[in-house]
């Protein structure tokens, strides 16, 4: 059982989630609230697996809410669902390490199922924001952010630990593919500065995405974030 609190300034909104929640087996609403006081009573308290919340509350920025919902209660992991769908929303939320960014227009269905997914520890973003995604990550490339963390040169790098809570088993190359992948890098770019060939840069990517446990690039970059690996 899922154990789900829901902090949204809108009523209407709020008992649409529980009654959408409520007609599932695998969840349990323990708590609903209406902005920021709210989340961090009810966070601090119940410790719930998931924190469902709105960015725009009535008494603040959930965004800005999410490092102190964090230190409440570690184990929580929250859900950003909202209306917001601007690449300076996205970007402001992505650095504070949401486990999950969706817009509600993608409805409670799709909602429900990307908790199972972030429950096992997967981070997830709502498809209507996926090549939003992409850009920010692009602009971050062009600015040079992300040099400072992966190598550019076409050599090889020795083979280091993975950073911690990384799966096991990510090679040095698979490494450098998820650092491409964040920059926006498309495959072929990907094959030049690594020397291989379009075909093999593909078999890197579906391995290390496999083994990541994402779907697509965009879930990958944002995995990268929650890591460490792009310091945004």
């Amino acid at each position: 059982m899922i154990k789900i609190i829901i902090i949204d300034s809108d009523e209407t909104e709020r008992y649409r989630l529980k009654d959408g929640f409520s007609s599932q087996s695998d969840f349990d609403v323990i708590g609903i609230g209406k902005d920021c006081y709210d989340a961090i009573k009810l966070v601090g308290s119940k410790r719930p697996d998931i924190v469902i919340m709105d960015i725009a509350l009535k008494d603040g920025d959930g965004i800005d809410l999410i490092p102190l919902l964090k230190s409440k209660s570690p184990n929580t992991a929250v859900v950003l669902f909202t209306n917001f769908e601007d690449e300076e929303h996205i970007y402001k939320a992505l650095v504070q390490k949401p486990a999950g960014y969706i817009v509600k227009r993608g409805g409670v269905p799709n909602l429900c199922g990307a908790i199972k997914n972030i429950r096992h520890g997967d981070c997830f973003i709502g498809s209507q924001i996926a090549s939003k995604v992409c850009s920010i990550f692009s602009h971050i490339a062009k600015r040079g952010i992300y040099s400072a963390v992966i190598p550019h040169n076409k050599q090889h790098p020795k083979r280091k630990p993975a950073p911690s809570g990384m799966p096991s088993g990510i090679s040095g190359m698979e490494m450098r593919i998820i650092g491409f992948i964040a920059q926006g890098y498309s495959t072929h770019e990907m094959a030049e500065r690594l020397s291989i060939t379009d075909g093999t840069a593909r078999n890197y990517i579906s391995a290390v995405m496999r083994k990541v446990g994402v779907s697509n690039r965009s879930q990958l970059a944002l995995f990268a974030i929650h890591h460490g690996l792009v310091p945004v």
